[in-house]
């Protein structure tokens, strides 16, 4: 693979040697996750979804679940990387490789859920829905199978982490197709395989219920995994430019001209679209192409913001729900004067619970990478808290917090 450029690096993730972050990557997750905050800003001021009642130079905010879109990219694309230098192959198996994405996503979403009910049942938030929450709704989401069984979300966000989780458990088999098949010929199968699903389902209601398990996704995944494989092998990175452009020029005139209701209901076909230009960007920015791009991506504001983007994404609806509730709706503001508090206060309160509840719940699994060194460090803290111990002591065979991307 070619050199990204001095700021960014190769993950090379193994048992003992951490890997590297992407930093262009992080700077893409952080705009995608504040993205999400602007659109919920704009749904709690203007609402009107999929329409929008709010000025049109705000029509843009509308489209918040394509930044779900290409977060499921990132995933394809960051986790296939290291598989990409070894054959395809997953370098310490399939179990472990499941057991790393648990450590790395279950423990965080499960704090969000924990604050989610507590909120909700305390009576400070209702839920998203206005419905209330039963302890099935809570088991459903812990057992993380809300896109299987219906019921209440303790919080609006929690949909496309069950969907993700439940990719993962197909990764070992993406890598067999792209071992066996040439890369196209393994997109291709996957986006046909969901294409036939969804059209099916528009005539044949039992085949339309799998579209509740976002199929489209699975192909985003795969997208995102072919960049990262054919950007290792240096190929491509020119059309891949070409190709982003066409899709991203695509998307905006379907929008222009078409409107928000029609692009919403079309989102199969548009996470599609979206989706392919951002796997086509990858490719082309992670063999250097672009490089004013890379720079502006990989900016420490944008860097350090990406690092905890998966905790923005978690609990950023519960900041705003919090602040729509005690200071919009007391003061009986609506529309742009709503929209307005909630970009200048709600935005910076969102990121300082994001980094707070990052700190608190989702970096401790970053540095300490099993329940063993877990127990070893909470052992630590309560000798050093008797005074019993150096403290501040490096927990054994830790990766770096830099060396985990979502």
């Amino acid at each position: 693979m070619k050199d990204l450029t001095s700021a960014t690096s190769v993950p090379t993730v193994g048992p003992t040697a951490p890997a590297a972050r992407v930093e262009w990557l992080d700077g893409l997750r952080a705009l995608a996750a504040v993205f999400v905050v602007l659109h919920h800003c704009w749904l709690l001021s203007y609402g009107g979804y999929p329409g929008n009642n709010g000025p049109w130079l705000t029509d843009w905010m509308v489209y918040g679940h394509l930044a779900v879109s290409v977060f499921i990219v990132v995933s394809g694309f960051s986790l296939t990387l290291s598989p990409a230098s070894h054959g395809m192959r997953l370098k310490d198996g399939a179990w472990k490789f499941f057991g790393r994405r648990f450590w790395r996503i279950v423990p965080p979403y499960w704090a969000a859920l924990a604050i989610s009910v507590v909120l909700i049942l305390t009576g400070l938030i209702s839920s998203p829905t206005g419905t209330p929450l039963t302890a099935g709704d809570i088991l459903v989401h812990f057992l993380l199978v809300q896109d299987a069984i219906g019921s209440t979300p303790p919080n609006g966000v929690f949909w496309s982490i069950a969907v993700e989780w439940h990719i993962y458990f197909l990764f070992p088999l993406v890598l067999l197709c792209f071992r066996r098949y040439r890369t196209a010929v393994a997109v291709i199968a996957v986006a046909l395989l969901a294409i036939a699903q969804h059209v099916a389902g528009q005539f044949i209601p039992e085949i339309g219920a799998l579209d509740r398990f976002t199929p489209a996704f699975l192909v985003l995944f795969v997208a995102g995994a072919a960049a990262a494989r054919l950007s290792r092998r240096g190929l491509l990175a020119t059309p891949s430019v070409i190709l982003a452009a066409v899709l991203i020029l695509g998307f905006v005139a379907a929008a222009t001209l078409a409107g928000s209701v029609w692009v919403v209901s079309q989102y199969f076909w548009m996470d599609l679209v979206v989706g392919g230009a951002a796997a086509a960007l990858f490719n082309a920015l992670a063999q250097g192409r672009l490089a004013w791009l890379i720079r502006l991506l990989a900016a420490r504001p944008l860097a350090f913001t990406g690092e905890f983007a998966f905790s923005i994404y978690l609990v950023h609806a519960l900041a705003l729900e919090l602040l729509r509730r005690y200071v919009v709706q007391p003061a009986g503001l609506s529309g742009a004067p709503a929209f307005w508090i909630l970009l200048a206060v709600g935005i910076p309160a969102s990121l300082l619970a994001a980094y707070a509840f990052f700190l608190a719940c989702e970096r401790p699994f970053l540095t300490i990478r099993s329940v063993p060194q877990l127990a070893r460090a909470l052992k630590r803290a309560v000798r050093h808290q008797g005074g019993r111990g150096t403290g501040g002591s490096r927990v054994d065979d830790a990766h770096n917090t830099k060396g985990a991307v979502r």
